[in-house]
């Protein structure tokens, strides 16, 4: 029976994984019907394998609803636990499905092709994600993907050696890094040496200038307090002035209040003075 192209969006199950569900089928026989969609396997490829692997015969229900695609991604990541790099091969691979595959939608009118945008959503994974590994689908080789989708090579790794010939890709992936030669780690130690001085020397200079800039700050404060104290002292003197010429006003008042009386009695005393005459 063939694989629906919606079935084949997320990875098959290898080694160890893969001879555990043939051993459980073979034991407790098929757990879980094996989905089927216009005569082809939705969802359930591992089980068919596994299945014929362990000599039992598997057993089919077919799918009727509206979305399949979303009915293998929502089958798909509530029941793997499928890693971020695997999310991103997913999506990647939903994004690259030929145009007209989802000509099952009800809504097959419009382009029903999935944006890299939608399928980083759908997958829950980043779209610069989704750009890596559709170069790893579109150009990376059947072992390179495979290594990426079991977990063997990172995505980043895998993404950077895509232009490599093919039979050299999955090599120059999961090659150790080169040891530096003792004059790269001499070059490199002397590079390091120069930032740290340079990092120092800055830091000196940030501190020197922190230092004038308190001192600055310091004149400034203490010409502030010296202008305060001769403010204030220039407003106690002005009272006390002021204090005083009231004083000698007051006193003025009284003095020509007394010349006023004394004239008065001047004026008195030359009137009897001109009754004696």
């Amino acid at each position: 029976m063939k694989f629906h192209p919606y079935s084949e969006v997320f990875p098959l199950l290898e080694g160890p994984a893969f001879d555990e569900l043939v051993a459980d089928i073979k034991t407790n026989g098929l757990r879980e019907k094996i989905w089927k969609y216009d005569g082809q396997i939705l969802d359930g490829r591992n089980r068919f394998l596994a299945c014929q692997r362990a000599k039992v015969a598997p057993e089919f229900r077919t799918y009727g609803g509206k979305d399949p695609l979303a009915f293998v991604i929502s089958l798909n990541v509530a029941r793997r636990h499928l890693t971020e790099a695997q999310r991103a091969m997913a999506a990647a691979r939903i994004a690259t499905l030929k145009h007209g595959v989802r000509a099952d939608r009800v809504d097959a009118s419009r382009d029903a092709s999935t944006t890299q945008s939608q399928a980083a959503e759908q997958l829950a994974v980043s779209r610069s994600s989704v750009q890596r590994a559709r170069k790893v689908v579109e150009q990376g080789s059947k072992a390179l993907q495979q290594a990426v989708d079991a977990g063997a090579v990172a995505l980043r790794k895998a993404a950077a050696v895509v232009d490599l010939p093919k039979s050299e890709q999955l090599a120059a992936a999961t090659a150790p890094p080169e040891m530096p030669s003792d004059e790269e780690m001499a070059a490199a130690d002397e590079g390091i040496e120069r930032e740290y001085s340079a990092s120092i020397a800055k830091v000196m200079e940030a501190d020197d200038r922190l230092a004038a800039a308190h001192a600055e700050i310091k004149r400034q404060a203490a010409e502030i307090a010296a202008l305060k104290i001769s403010r204030d002292g220039f407003m106690n003197g002005k009272g006390e002035i002021t204090r005083l010429l009231g004083k000698e006003q007051n006193k003025n008042e009284r003095l020509m209040k007394e010349n006023e009386r004394l004239v008065r009695e001047v004026a008195k005393l030359k009137e009897r003075l001109s009754h004696y005459e």
